[in-house]
């Protein structure tokens, strides 16, 4: 080996390398970008809203086979169902539609095996083809390992909702009222949502609390899913808010009540333990 290049290579500090493909510019990855799976951590790349939606789509698809292997990588959706993911008032639509092809087959992921050490970037598609009825995705073999590793209880918590959300606390808002599903009413005083929600470093109200964090994530998740009924509100300490606390239903319970009460439900106090 040239003396020079081994001189490189015995400078060369591979935990800054990782660290400057998972936290570029050393700031720590956005909710909505990292990846934890079993031993795998990782950053995916920004993406469009369309391109969250294609994605989105075509994972759910993966997952909702009856059997998620990473053998599998080939997903097929009819035009019909990708038309309607795409906005198809578009004045150039086929122009539009090539071009995000083109971008999200860009689009991957940083991804860091902790058991082996190994840092590896892939892309999120192999190949996207497209037939006279049908337009046919095929995951990277990473990818498909990526999603076959996940328990499929959890695959759409953990990667479909990382992927769609775009506020920047909606990830975070997400996990917090999920984990609160079938408990009956959960409770946080201020600094524990606080730390939860990494804005321990702020100083917001409860009112800002409310107006900027709980309220715009909490409209994302109900734009995104219509299977997820949340109710919230404050609990006092004398006229002092000290914590808030949630209630979450999912699934055909939550679809029924979502059309009696589309919007998320602010509650007062005395309506804490009464569902209407």
């Amino acid at each position: 080996m040239d003396i020079h290049l081994q001189e490189v290579s015995a400078a060369f500090d591979s935990e800054k390398f990782i660290a400057a493909a998972l936290q570029p510019d050393g700031l720590i990855t956005k909710p909505n970008q990292a990846i934890s799976v079993g031993n795998v951590i990782g950053r995916r790349d920004p993406l469009t809203e369309l391109q969250q939606k294609i994605l989105s789509a075509v994972i759910s698809l993966l997952k909702t086979s009856k059997v998620v292997e990473s053998t599998r990588t080939v997903c097929g959706m009819p035009i019909s169902d990708f038309l309607k993911i795409c906005d198809s008032k578009q004045e150039r639509l086929y122009a539009f539609l090539v071009s995000e092809l083109e971008k999200v087959s860009q689009k991957g992921v940083w991804l860091y095996e902790k058991n082996n050490q190994s840092l590896i970037r892939t892309q999120w598609f192999q190949a996207i083809e497209y037939t006279e009825k049908e337009i046919v995705f095929q995951f990277t073999d990473k990818i498909c390992q990526l999603i076959a590793t996940m328990d499929p209880n959890d695959v759409e918590c953990q990667l479909i909702k990382g992927i769609q959300y775009r506020g920047k606390h909606t990830l975070a808002v997400f996990d917090l009222i999920w984990s609160s599903k079938a408990t009956g009413i959960t409770e946080y005083s201020i600094p524990e949502l606080m730390q939860q929600l990494s804005l321990e470093h702020t100083r917001y109200s409860y009112g800002q609390l409310k107006l900027r964090v709980l309220e715009p994530s909490l409209q994302e998740i109900y734009d995104w899913d219509n299977a997820i009924f949340v109710r919230f509100g404050p609990t006092f300490s004398g006229r002092r808010v000290e914590g808030i606390w949630f209630e979450v239903i999912v699934g055909d319970e939550a679809r029924a009540m979502r059309e009696k009460e589309p919007d998320f439900k602010f509650a007062l106090p005395e309506q804490k333990l009464n569902r209407d």
